[in-house]
């Protein structure tokens, strides 16, 4: 029938023709093919009069190449199995001339794989198990205890021929759990954990051999820190994030979370950035609450734990109305300016469920925007917002429109509720330094009353000692044959700690027929190194008894006297009592 039909088409096309004698070509090539090498040779059959012209499609990324006068298909680039293993391509066919219609067939490429990939072995720890990240903690009380995944994937998809070795059976071991496609996936755990303690590191050697021809092996070595989990601390965070749902009005003190440690761990202190509103034991790592929640006011509170003042996870406690419904609005109470609302997003999604109506001036959109349709007036509105395609996610939304004078006004209250108390500070120490000031001057009005009042009693003290030197001095100037001198010591008279001074007053002599060759020392008080021949006499004072007296005061260094009858007594001296003078006394 086809050459039938062929002679028809000749014969009434007067032998012009152009056709593919398939309708498809497949063409298999290995995957090793070097490029720039002719694949295939595609040629259309056409009268001898018709000049052809070949063109190929679908060769997105430029691998083939087609010669369209000679019909040659040439290799370009690299081709993978792996990657590609099928390419379809058309090819068309078409006159110069334009005389005759073009034909099309089309080309089926097919990629043969072959043996030159590697296997790949990757080796993932568990962070459960690791401590400090370099060292894994095996459990001493267990036989083995699985601390890695092994997977094995070969590219060539001989997973049927593939198998890993060990170099150290006594210490570990694998056990397949799945294979995939090209994909081998094992468990490495220890092995005889109790011989493990003797030694802290071990070497592993993975090997894997794909058996395919030419043969392919991949090998990697590993070294491994282990130890005892009895020697370790681990926290346990099996996740970053820890979601705890709560009802609202819960009792204060109420249970939430235990802490996740091990029994391994001591010394470990427990603390958290948000103390208004929960508690955490410091030591037990139990979290419980501080207070009631409304959830109006916030629904969602985000802790951050830190075990030995280091981040470790985030807490998300949610609280649940009466119905059981998750809220997941963060912000849920806004103040803005009357004038300048427009609309507001209340949350990053586009799953709310929209309302054309709200409290008769806004409405919800499906991107959880709220814009208003016309002015609404002064108040706060209550919102209830509902997620879509997500069961019991509904919260609620409280907007506050004000003027702007209203919120000039709570700022500059709140400025002078910040002022006030720093005001009523200052008053209090400026209060605290007058009443020290005023104590100060007191002390002192009274130290001076105490001073002048010893002087006079000092004074007057003298003036009778005096009184009664004079009396005695009458009686005893019929025998006197010198002038006698009296002494008096006084250690307030004198202005330095290391003297004390002694006023010497003498008396008039009597004549000298009357002069005794006794000599009296009635009168002394003290002790002196002082002779009569070398007393001033540079001041003259007329006493009661109307008799000249020499007067003058000098001082005498305090040291303790050789005398076994009489020592110069020790004073002491108050530096904050300076020396005070009795009026009484004429000093010269």
């Amino acid at each position: 029938m086809i050459i039938i039909r062929f002679i028809l088409i000749i014969y009434f096309t007067n032998a012009t023709y152009l056709y593919f004698d398939r309708n498809s070509y497949e063409i298999f090539i290995n995957e090793s093919t070097k490029i720039y090498t002719q694949i295939a040779l595609i040629k259309a059959i056409s009268s001898p009069s018709i000049s052809i012209q070949y063109e190929l499609y679908g060769d997105i990324n430029k691998t083939f190449y087609l010669n369209s006068f000679t019909g040659e298909l040439i290799l370009l680039n690299s081709i993978d199995y792996e990657t590609i293993s099928i390419y379809k391509l058309t090819i068309e066919a078409r006159s110069l001339s334009l005389i005759i219609a073009p034909c099309f067939t089309e080309l089926i490429i097919h990629i043969l794989n072959i043996n030159d990939n590697s296997p790949d072995i990757n080796l993932i720890i568990y962070p459960s198990i690791l401590y400090k990240s370099n060292i894994i903690k095996y459990d001493l009380n267990t036989y083995s205890t699985p601390f890695a995944t092994i997977t094995i994937k070969d590219f060539d998809e001989s997973t049927k021929n593939l198998n890993l070795y060990l170099n150290d059976t006594e210490h570990f071991q694998i056990q397949l759990i799945r294979e995939i496609k090209n994909n081998l996936i094992y468990i490495l755990s220890t092995k005889n954990n109790s011989n493990l303690i003797y030694q802290d590191n071990y070497y592993l050697l993975l090997i894997s051999c794909d058996n395919d021809q030419p043969l392919l092996c991949t090998n990697q070595t590993y070294k491994f820190y282990m130890k005892s989990n009895e020697y370790l601390c681990n926290l346990s965070f099996n996740q970053k994030i820890y979601i705890i749902d709560i009802k609202e009005n819960l009792p204060i003190k109420t249970f939430l979370m235990h802490k996740i440690t091990n029994k391994f761990c001591r010394n470990i202190s427990y603390t958290i950035d948000d103390i208004k509103n929960f508690y955490i034991d410091s030591y037990t790592g139990d979290l419980f609450t501080l207070k009631k929640f409304n959830r109006t006011k916030q629904s969602i509170y985000i802790i951050n734990l830190f075990v030995n003042n280091e981040f470790k996870i985030n807490i998300f406690i949610r609280i649940l109305d009466q119905y059981g419904n998750i809220p997941f609005l963060i912000n849920k109470y806004m103040i803005i300016n009357q004038k300048n609302f427009l609309f507001i997003n209340i949350f990053n999604s586009t799953l709310c469920r929209p309302q054309i109506i709200m409290k008769n001036y806004f409405q919800l959109l499906s991107n959880c925007t709220i814009i208003s349709f016309k002015k609404p007036p002064l108040g706060q509105y209550l919102f209830n917002i509902e997620l879509e395609q997500q069961i019991n996610h509904q919260d609620t939304f409280l907007l506050e429109l004000k003027q702007e004078q209203e919120r000039l006004l709570t700022f500059k209250h709140s400025q002078w509720i910040m002022i006030i108390p720093i005001i009523i500070c200052i008053l209090f120490v400026l209060g605290i330094i007058i009443g020290l000031i005023i104590i100060i001057k007191q002390k002192r009005y009274k130290f001076n009353q105490l001073c002048c009042s010893k002087q006079q009693t000092s004074s007057l003290s003298i003036k009778n000692n005096s009184a009664d030197d004079k009396s005695h001095s009458n009686k005893s100037d019929r025998i006197s044959t010198i002038s006698k001198l009296k002494v008096y010591d006084d250690h307030e008279l004198s202005l330095s700690q290391t003297s004390t001074a002694i006023y010497l007053v003498q008396k008039p002599s009597p004549p000298l027929s009357s002069l005794s060759p006794l000599r009296d020392d009635e009168g002394y008080s003290g002790s002196s190194n002082v002779s009569e021949n070398h007393l001033p006499f540079e001041s003259t004072i007329i006493s009661a008894n109307e008799l000249n007296e020499q007067y003058r005061i000098h001082e005498f260094p305090n040291h303790q006297s050789t005398s076994s009858t009489y020592d110069v007594p020790r004073r002491y001296i108050d530096n904050t009592n300076p020396p005070c003078i009795s009026t009484d006394a004429s000093l010269v």
